[in-house]
């Protein structure tokens, strides 16, 4: 059964010279940077929908009070009107919705608040939490017409991955002295290793995967990160293309953190139909209850990266041929029916519905 949108309240004064959320792209635009040229693109065909979200003018109507900017964004230039909207909410006895997504996440500790995150710890998640995907472009729908290329088994799994893939030596001095409090950390408790930056693990990941002989290797190494005009190297157009076609021509596409503890290249992947090779860095995926993701991703553990090549050369000489093809499917239903942001959007305003009852009770508190 069709609901009505869910209803979000943003105060005229709310609204500072920085760049609005995602959420709001569909009432007030898309702020095209030329730096992202493929993003923006992505941005404009892909959005929330008027369907699922509404703007009111009247909080007493709202179901949602909402704050227009990026939470980290937003208390680094202006901490005062944050907190001038969130009294808003408290006073009207609604809930505040906050957008922290990003590559660094400051925890939100207004207690009538429900955060949106891309990237979150699996041991470190708060209720109030909704994990959201990272919009990305629909490459069979942009490079191949929506036609889905099943990929036949054969006796050797292919992988594969173009990007940044090495420090220099200033950027792994520089990284060692920053995260020296993580590797400190880990020494207790090893899960905390999850928390280095993942270039650290790409690293680890294409250096055992070109290491062994079980393994077809499709990589593309490159210096720096390609999906910004300042450090890409060559032009928009061709290194998007050699991504695309790395992805497209391998069984398996290694998915591994960027600074943000989540991947931009995990749903490109699902986009294209390929598996991905996950790189699991105690990662939490939108919609776990709902999406089987075992079902079409095989997962490492990050602790079990020196042995990527083996376990999935172990899980493709094992897996039948039917499941093979079926995974591919799955994996391309799963962008397409769930984790592409237009339709995202639907799931988003459900869960967000859900989430108003569980944080009401401490709005009148």
């Amino acid at each position: 059964m069709n609901q009505n949108p869910l209803k979000l309240y943003v105060g005229t004064w709310y609204r500072s010279p920085i760049s609005h959320i995602p959420l709001l792209y569909p009432f007030w635009g898309v702020v095209r940077k030329s730096h992202k040229a493929y993003v923006y693109d992505a941005m404009e065909k892909y959005q929330f929908s008027k369907d699922d979200f509404t703007l009111v003018e009247d909080i007493a109507d709202t179901d949602y009070v909402l704050v227009p900017h990026n939470y980290r964004k937003l208390m680094m230039a202006d901490p005062n009107k944050f907190a001038a909207i969130a009294e808003d909410a408290r006073v009207a006895g609604k809930p505040l919705l906050v957008d922290a997504s990003g590559d660094i996440e400051w925890p939100v500790t207004v207690p009538n608040a429900v955060v949106l995150r891309l990237s979150q710890y699996r041991y470190a998640v708060a209720q109030n939490e909704i994990t959201i995907p990272f919009l990305a472009d629909d490459l069979l729908e942009t490079y191949y017409g929506r036609q889905l290329q099943v990929r036949k088994k054969r006796n050797r799994p292919s992988v594969g991955f173009a990007g940044w893939a090495h420090f220099s030596f200033e950027q792994r001095i520089k990284t060692y002295i920053k995260e020296l409090p993580i590797t400190l950390a880990s020494l207790i408790d090893r899960k905390r290793q999850a928390e280095h930056k993942g270039l650290y693990f790409r690293e680890r990941a294409l250096r055992a995967l070109k290491g062994s002989v079980r393994i077809e290797s499709h990589i593309l190494e490159r210096n720096s990160y390609s999906g910004h005009a300042v450090t890409m190297q060559g032009t928009f157009a061709d290194t998007r293309r050699e991504f695309v076609e790395t992805l497209h021509d391998s069984d398996y596409a290694l998915v591994v953190r960027g600074d943000a503890n989540a991947s931009v290249r995990f749903y490109e992947a699902l986009s294209l139909g390929r598996i991905p090779l996950f790189v699991d860095t105690e990662c939490v995926l939108p919609l776990e209850d709902n999406i089987p993701y075992r079902e079409f991703c095989v997962f490492v553990n990050h602790t079990d990266i020196q042995c990527i090549g083996d376990i999935l050369a172990d899980f493709h000489a094992q897996i039948r041929t039917e499941k093979f093809e079926d995974m591919q499917r799955k994996a391309r239903a799963a962008y397409d029916q769930f984790l592409r942001i237009d339709v995202f959007s639907k799931q988003l305003a459900e869960e967000l519905r859900e989430h108003i009852g569980k944080v009401s009770t401490s709005v009148h508190e």
